[in-house]
């Protein structure tokens, strides 16, 4: 994937970070489960419904899951987030963070950059507005950098007029990258001095 260049309007003040394969390699965790749920019923998960799944609240995204499977009939939303997180509890334990992220949120600590972090299920349209209530005060959205690995992060960010990094899986259709201001391999590939960041004292 090539790396593009910023199109932000920075210079940017505070970061939001999104979770789930971003920060911790955990959507594979959740690729395998939904995998193997959908095998009993003699089904295939693939990286279509993936990418319409990711980023949205829990039972939103299980709803998609029975809806687009054809297995509606044979269990419900709330049955398949009861399974699902009950399978995804022994593996969760094992997640290792993803290539930068130490690197990054321990830089932009050390350099005093505002951070928060959160859960594909608060990168949503109705958390981005309040943001302010995240860093203890009103944030201007234009000086918020947000880093997403899915569609429907990166468009929320957009709408509550933030600029939005995008680190998507490679196996993401590129049709998925066009509303973020800049796309990434990894994180070990973002640049901070591009935002008007302090730069890596490494780099």
């Amino acid at each position: 994937m090539a790396v593009t260049t910023p199109s932000g309007k920075g210079p940017i003040t505070h970061v939001v970070f999104d979770m789930d394969g971003l920060l911790l390699d955990t959507e594979g965790f959740y690729t395998q489960v939904q995998e193997q749920l959908l095998a009993r019923y003699n089904k295939t998960f693939d990286w279509s419904l993936k990418a319409k799944m990711m980023g949205r609240k829990a039972i939103e995204a299980a709803r998609v899951f029975v809806q687009e499977t054809g297995i509606s009939d044979s269990l419900s939303a709330e049955d398949f987030l009861v399974q699902r997180e009950d399978m995804l509890l022994n593996l969760f334990p094992t997640a290792e963070l993803m290539p930068g992220a130490s690197r990054l949120v321990r830089h932009l600590h050390a350099k005093g950059v505002p951070i928060a972090v959160a859960t594909g299920y608060l990168l949503t349209i109705s958390f981005y507005p309040y943001i302010g209530l995240t860093f203890g005060g009103p944030v201007d959205p234009e000086k918020v950098l947000v880093f997403e690995d899915a569609p429907s992060g990166v468009l929320a960010g957009k709408n509550a007029g933030m600029s939005v990094v995008m680190v998507p899986d490679p196996r993401l259709d590129s049709s998925h990258h066009e509303n973020a201001d800049q796309v990434l391999s990894s994180l070990t590939d973002f640049k901070p001095e591009e935002w008007g960041l302090p730069p890596f004292e490494d780099a």
